[in-house]
């Protein structure tokens, strides 16, 4: 049966990613009013051009074998509207390049228009002090959504469509119920959609240090799929040093009614260190999240995650390649990361960074496979040519372990190599 989990649970969520088309129309409606900006009222443009050149090297499918390099151009093009109508009252819309489940398009249209534009963004928001005596508000729309630090659920990239009251009893707490759709089923049964219901608060303890605490619960009752996770967080600066943690545990049930009902029992843990001495900025962390430590029992013991397609990690490994969570952007499920890493501004326009991984399958991904997934280094250059204009290189360099070679058998796991680089005008 968990052969079939993982598939079922990449349909259900890869839906979350979907995004509304947007068409221009030729004409208002009659019953439209348009508003145009009087008085107090404040439009705001925005957007972004955004141009990445790729080199890529042993990767076949998402795994790193033996190939020919690859090379290609992509751009990403935004455009933002803020509408700030009253005190209080504003709305937000993003569109950009690309479809629901990318936004970006590969250069080589041959005298062609490029892409089409989708909406990323499109929400409303009104807050106030009026209801409780301090601030609080409701925030409705398509929205780009995370918890904690990312390492559960992280839908940044293309959002979900949620409704989120907030409310804010002093200046230090912070307190968010969300309820987002996932996947709308039929319209005429409500027992087939997949739906999330998050509450979450976070304290300032104090200008430089900051805790929290989430709960979710994501819900699908037509097949018994009811996925919790409770994740506590705190990040900030203790005599000059720097630290972030993280840790989440998960509980709930999949196909109730089923012989076999799987339970959720992953969980995960980080903790990163760092020390600045101008310029210099050292980093040290480390991040563990489960796997499923038995193969002949039901349960789901591996940490699941829900993740857009961004860097979380590493430049190959989890971004690139199929990690030992068994699907490309699974983050922490069933991988232990190790990690040390420096930062380096020599001016204000330049910073440097280099960081390196040593990563493992927290359990074998099948009965006899290897646990060492490789190491990893990766460097980034950032430049500031001008005012909102910035030149990046990003280069990595992936040394597959013995757990590709033993899933890639007979054919030989290879190391991998990235090399893209990314200029990104914003205005």
């Amino acid at each position: 049966m968990k052969k079939y989990l993982a598939l079922i649970l990449g349909v259900l969520f890869v839906l979350s990613f979907a995004a509304s088309a947007f068409a221009i129309h030729a004409e208002i409606p009659s019953e439209t009013q348009a508003v145009v900006a009087k008085g107090t009222t404040q439009i705001t443009l925005g957007g972004e051009l955004r141009v990445r050149g790729w080199y890529r090297d042993n990767y076949v499918g998402g795994l790193p074998a033996d190939s020919s390099s690859q090379a290609w151009y992509d751009q990403r093009v935004r455009l933002s509207v803020d509408a700030a109508v009253a005190p209080g009252v504003m709305g937000r819309v993003l569109l950009e390049s690309g479809n629901g489940t990318s936004d970006v398009y590969t250069w080589g249209n041959f005298n062609a228009k490029p892409t089409s534009l989708s909406v990323n963004e499109a929400w409303l928001l009104y807050s106030g002090s009026g209801l409780f005596g301090f601030n609080s508000g409701l925030k409705i729309g398509h929205m780009p959504l995370a918890l904690g630090q990312k390492e559960f659920f992280d839908h940044t990239k293309f959002g979900d469509d949620a409704v989120v009251f907030f409310m804010d009893p002093t200046k230090q707490l912070h307190i968010g119920l969300l309820a987002v759709k996932f996947a709308e089923g039929s319209k005429t049964d409500n027992t087939d959609d997949l739906d999330g219901y998050v509450g979450l608060a976070v304290y300032k303890i104090d200008d430089k240090n900051t805790v929290g605490v989430n709960y979710t619960y994501l819900n699908s009752s037509d097949i018994g799929f009811s996925h919790q996770n409770l994740g506590v967080h705190a990040d900030g600066n203790i005599a000059g040093v720097g630290y972030k943690a993280f840790g989440d545990i998960q509980f709930g049930t999949i196909f109730d009614g089923w012989p076999a009902e799987s339970e959720f029992g992953g969980y995960a843990l980080g903790l990163g260190l760092s020390y600045k001495l101008d310029p210099v900025n050292i980093r040290g962390s480390i991040a563990y999240g489960s796997g499923d430590d038995d193969a002949t029992d039901s349960d789901i013991d591996t940490f699941v995650t829900y993740l857009g397609n961004d860097q979380h990690y590493t430049l190959i490994y989890e971004y690139q390649v199929v990690p030992a969570g068994g699907y490309v952007n699974a983050g922490l499920s069933n991988t232990t990361y190790y990690n040390l890493g420096l930062d380096y501004s020599p001016t204000k326009e330049i910073a440097l960074s280099i960081d390196g991984y040593i990563l493992r399958a927290t359990e074998e991904i099948f009965p006899g496979a290897d646990k060492d997934a490789g190491w990893e280094v990766d460097a980034k250059m950032k430049y500031a040519i001008a005012k909102n204009l910035t030149y990046q290189i990003d280069a990595g360099y992936f040394s597959s372990g013995d757990m590709y070679k033993d899933a890639l058998s007979p054919v030989d796991n290879e190391d991998v190599t990235l090399l893209r680089h990314t200029i990104t005008l914003s205005f």
